[in-house]
């Protein structure tokens, strides 16, 4: 952005230019930083939905696989009662 040469027929305007003009060029840079700021927070909520839906997904898979039978358990168990009944542990009343 090219700058046109002022000329001021006083201080007061010079300094009043001066500050317009940094105004503008601190604007300029705090569009930059702000979308800067805002790529950064997207990047940061995107790695943050991408662990969570992860972190659900093995929350998931950790239930589904408490919830199924424990067949060495079963089995163990089915073993005691067949060996009780055979042993006459288990009369029948």
């Amino acid at each position: 952005m090219a700058e046109e040469q002022r000329h001021y027929q006083d201080p007061i305007q010079a300094q009043l230019g001066e500050r317009v003009t940094n105004l503008g060029r601190r604007q300029t840079d705090l569009e930059a930083e702000m979308r800067s700021g805002f790529r950064q927070i997207e990047q940061s909520f995107s790695s943050f939905t991408n662990e969570t839906r992860n972190s659900i997904a093995a929350l998931g898979t950790s239930i589904s696989e408490r919830s199924r039978p424990q067949w060495q358990a079963l089995g163990v168990t089915v073993s005691v009662v067949v060996g009780a009944w055979r042993a006459g542990l288990l009369a029948d009343s």
